[in-house]
């Protein structure tokens, strides 16, 4: 009987704890589940989404599609949508410069916003794990960046940028020649288009660092100011030697108002220059007209020439009478010729 009870009591006492075990582990998925249901939608996916990424540290997108990939890529598009239009929105500014009469001069930029949007990916984009919505049968996921990570891979960008600018810049700054010191400036402007672009994107990411560089974007917007006012130094005056009847001056003095030289008796360019008939035999003479011309810049310099000289001669009695055939074909070869070289002069630097 002892044996018979005690084998009784052994198997409802093993029944029961398998019993009890049973149903723990019964209350405690239950539990779970019932938690992890409450869990399971993440807070990104609420119209309030944006709390849980703070602005001031991250850079942020969402996307909704039906499939979870799409979900991922419309993040990622809607993130460099809102990366480039912000960004060429703000190159689409102002820059403004007094010249040398007070008058307020305009200008802006409207910069190509594709490579903003290629770099977008390079820094760090991060996803979040998409999340199906079974009510509106959309999958949601957010594309961000954190702007600390993102900044310490970007500013190598936006300083070689700089060194390229400032590499036209100070060429500029230390050449003595208004001419050449005007066509380095327009090489430093045309290469802080791509200095102003990094910088807005750079602003884009961490607006705190970006700030660092307003000295940069000061010097950038003065430069159409130090240009128009280096073009207001030069004034050409010219000493000709040989010319008949101004055939020759009055074509170079066009030449130098069409490349926007001011032409004036007193200037501090001189254009030094040689007109010679090349006379050759007599009763009837005929004449190989020739024009050599030296443009001389302040420093004593010659920093433009042209020569030019007739092939076919031309015949007549009198010297006068061949001058007056001849020197209005130099002059409309010098129409043809110099204001286009001049112009070249100012020119962006490669």
């Amino acid at each position: 009987t002892h044996s018979l009870t005690h084998s009784l009591t052994h198997s409802l006492t093993h029944s029961l704890t398998h019993s009890l075990i049973f149903l723990f582990l019964i209350l405690y998925n239950t539990a779970f589940c019932f938690s992890a249901a409450k869990k399971e939608i993440p807070a990104w996916v609420y119209p309030d989404w944006r709390k849980e990424f703070p602005d001031e540290e991250i850079l942020s997108a969402r996307g909704i599609a039906a499939e979870a990939e799409l979900a991922r890529t419309d993040a990622l598009v809607q993130l460099a949508r809102y990366i480039n239009t912000t960004v060429n929105a703000n190159l689409t500014t102002v820059v403004q410069s007094l010249d040398k009469n007070g008058i307020l001069n305009e200008m802006s930029y409207v910069q190509n916003g594709t490579q903003v949007s290629s770099q977008v990916e390079f820094f760090g984009v991060e996803y979040t794990e998409p999340y199906y919505m079974k009510k509106e049968k959309k999958w949601y996921c957010v594309a961000y960046i954190n702007r600390d990570r993102a900044w310490e891979q970007y500013v190598p960008q936006i300083e070689q940028a700089k060194k390229i600018f400032y590499g036209f810049y100070d060429r500029a700054e230390s050449e003595k020649e208004p001419i050449f010191a005007i066509s380095y400036y327009k090489s430093a402007w045309e290469k802080s288009s791509d200095f102003l672009a990094k910088l807005e994107y750079g602003r884009l990411i961490h607006p705190a660092e970006e700030k660092l560089y307003t000295q940069d974007r000061n010097v950038v917007a003065n430069i159409p100011s130090v240009i128009e006012s280096l073009k207001n130094q030069i004034s050409v005056k010219i000493e000709i030697e040989g010319d008949y009847l101004n055939i020759v001056e009055t074509a170079l003095e066009e030449s130098f108002k069409d490349a926007k030289f001011a032409v004036s008796r007193t200037g501090n360019y001189t254009a030094e220059v040689l007109v010679d008939p090349n006379v050759n035999g007599e009763n009837p003479l005929a004449v190989y007209p020739s024009v050599d011309l030296k443009l001389i810049g302040i420093t004593g310099e010659t920093v433009y020439s042209y020569k030019y000289r007739l092939t076919n001669r031309t015949v007549a009695y009198t010297l006068e009478t061949a001058q007056k055939k001849s020197y209005p074909i130099l002059a409309e070869n010098i129409l043809k010729t110099v204001p286009a070289e001049l112009k070249e002069l100012s020119e962006t630097k490669k």
